[in-house]
Parts: C-alpha cells; sequence; structure tokens
C-alpha cells in the first residue's frame, strides 16, 4: 500500500490535533480547579473581614450605649445628692439608657470619687452588693428591679455648696458575640463617669 504525501500529512495532522485536544482539556480543567481555589479563599477572607466589620460595629454601639448610661447614672446621681431615693433613682436612669443591653449588665457601682484620681477604692473594687466596706453601692441585675439599698446611703453624702462630694458611677456588662465567629466567650465592656455632686442653697 502506497500513502502519497498529502495523505501522511493528513495524518500526522490528526494525530497533532488530538494531542492539542487532550492537553488542551486537561489544561482547562487545572485552570478550573485553580479559580476554585482561589474562589474559595476570597469568599473566606471576604466573609471573615464581613462578620469582623459587623461584630465590631454591634460592639461599639454597645459601647456607646454603656457610656452614656454611665453619664446619666452619674448625672442623675450629681442631682439627686443626699435624697434617699438617689441610687433607685440612678438605677432606673442606668436601665432606661441601656435599653436591651443590660441583659448582660454584671454590676453597677455607685461610689465615692473623692480621691484624686477618681478611682473606687480596692475594698469596693471586689465588693458584692450591697458593698463590704467603703464608700461604695454595687447593684445587679436583679436591683433593677427588686431595689435595696446599698452600703455607701445616699444621706451620708455631703452635698455642701464649700465640700460637695464627687460621685463615681461604674457600669460593666458582657455582651456576647453575635456570630459566634470569634469565639464563645463575651466581650466585657465596662465605662465609668464622674460628677461633683451639686450643692444645695438653703437649710
Amino acid at each position: 500500500m502506497t500513502i502519497s504525501p498529502s495523505g501522511l500529512s493528513r495524518r500526522i495532522t490528526g494525530r497533532r490535533y488530538r494531542r492539542l485536544a487532550t492537553g488542551g482539556t486537561n489544561r482547562s480543567l487545572r485552570e478550573r480547579g485553580a479559580a476554585l481555589v482561589e474562589f474559595s479563599l476570597v469568599t473566606l477572607l471576604l466573609l471573615t473581614l464581613g462578620m469582623g466589620t459587623y461584630e465590631m460595629g454591634m460592639a461599639w454601639n454597645d459601647a456607646q450605649l454603656v457610656t452614656q448610661a454611665a453619664r446619666s447614672g452619674a448625672r442623675v446621681a450629681a442631682q439627686l445628692g443626699s435624697d434617699t431615693q438617689s441610687d433607685q433613682r440612678v438605677l432606673e436612669a442606668i436601665d432606661a439608657a441601656l435599653d436591651d443591653v443590660d441583659a448582660g449588665l454584671v454590676r453597677i457601682v455607685i461610689y465615692d470619687a473623692g480621691a484624686p484620681d477618681g478611682s473606687m477604692t480596692s475594698s469596693c473594687e471586689s465588693a458584692n452588693h450591697p458593698g463590704r466596706s467603703g464608700r461604695c453601692s454595687v447593684y445587679h441585675l436583679t436591683h433593677l428591679t427588686a431595689f435595696s439599698q446599698g452600703s455607701w446611703d445616699p444621706v451620708s453624702r455631703n452635698d455642701e455648696l464649700t465640700n460637695a462630694d464627687y460621685v463615681g458611677v461604674t457600669i460593666e456588662i458582657d455582651r456576647p458575640l453575635m456570630t459566634g465567629f470569634f469565639g464563645a466567650n463575651p466581650l466585657r465592656m465596662s465605662d465609668t463617669a464622674i460628677m461633683r455632686i451639686e450643692p444645695r442653697f438653703g437649710p
């Protein structure tokens, strides 16, 4: 059998085409696999960034609520001074300012902030309601609905013009992470506001 040069050329060309076609298919599959891996990595990165942004945004919002609640409480304490219902009104103001964040309330401390740096005494730092010692009252979530007066009785607070006390209000809450993407432990938030008790004039 005789094969003409043109027929041989067609056979060689056909084999080369099949080799090229097979190689092209494998390369296409490899490219698709690489694209899938890259897409997975990018998606994971974007998901992490999205979750982190969401958590940080919600945490920042709740931190602002805690700050506003501490200021509201300190403002009420400064205005009422030695009024017997001062602490109860402070808790009511804090409860209103915290909104639904109060579910994670750890404690509220109303204390004598007369120290140069405005800090509470070490005995108040670790005290439980109604406070073991020192000029402070410690309250918890249950006291928002069932109030009982703490150790630092408002009656003993000085609201005289020349020597009025400074009152501090510290709030601590545990905020659960909303997504659970960054762990199960809650985020502890706290803030303190200090104000001078407004002096009372007259008898």
